[in-house]
């Protein structure tokens, strides 16, 4: 399949209705779990009475998890697709824990964030790195919304670094596009979705990409087997 003219948006907006149940028996419902790694991560980083932006927010299952850890923060949720923040909106007004003077959310694009400089005190973002070209450009546009000594947290998939994980990786690999396609009815976007993690630099490689993006303290560790990582990196406190 060539993916140099597919549209990630509408690919997007086409799965949003089943997107959750997808990733749930694409992941046997463990996305729920490393999400939860990314939020306390964050979280951890974030003062009373802070503010955090979910880039690539999707339908909202970030936003969901920072607000149960913490009810005294602000989130900012952007994504591209307005089909994603469709089912999030939906998902929020049945979730009655989420106060909506909390949350906003925005339809835009990681490479222009419409905020000022030094608005947020985190950004964070899952699966959804590897689909911001270039990767710079997104990564750049973070490093200028955070407030000094703000933090970075990024989930993204990525080759396995151990040798023993990856036979069966690769298989795996094979049969998602089928499962995903098959419940969300639209094959293309799990095609490209592992196109674009046998492509992505994971590992050492995206952290020296932090690194040459101005970010410091760059970082990350393994979950699943080494099949997801999760990346931390700082913006430079000022002197």
């Amino acid at each position: 399949m060539n993916f140099k003219n597919y549209n990630i948006v509408d690919g997007f907006n086409i799965i949003a209705p089943a997107y959750d149940l997808a990733n749930d028996a694409m992941t046997f419902g463990l996305h729920r779990l490393w999400r939860r790694v990314l939020v306390r991560e964050a979280l951890a980083r974030v003062p009373k009475g802070g503010k955090v932006l979910d880039v690539a927010t999707g339908t909202g299952d970030v936003i969901l998890g920072l607000l149960k850890e913490r009810t005294d923060i602000r989130v900012v949720g952007l994504d591209p697709s307005e089909g994603m923040l469709k089912v999030a909106r939906e998902k929020f007004a049945k979730t009655p824990l989420v106060p909506t003077h909390a949350v906003d959310l925005v339809t835009g694009d990681a490479r222009q964030l419409p905020f000022p400089n030094d608005t947020f005190d985190s950004v964070t973002i899952s699966w959804g790195i590897r689909n911001v070209r270039p990767h710079a450009e997104g990564l750049r546009e973070m490093l200028r919304v955070l407030k000094p000594g703000g933090s970075l947290v990024v989930l993204e998939s990525g080759r396995p670094e151990l040798k023993a994980v990856e036979l069966a990786y690769r298989y795996y690999a094979r049969l998602l596009p089928h499962i995903g396609g098959r419940i969300a009815g639209y094959l293309p976007a799990y095609k490209y979705y592992t196109h674009t993690v046998d492509e992505f630099p994971t590992g050492k490689a995206f952290v020296a990409e932090l690194h040459e993006c101005g970010f410091t303290k760059p970082s990350y560790r393994t979950l699943g087997g080494s099949i997801v990582y999760l990346y931390t990196a700082q913006k430079p406190s000022q002197s």
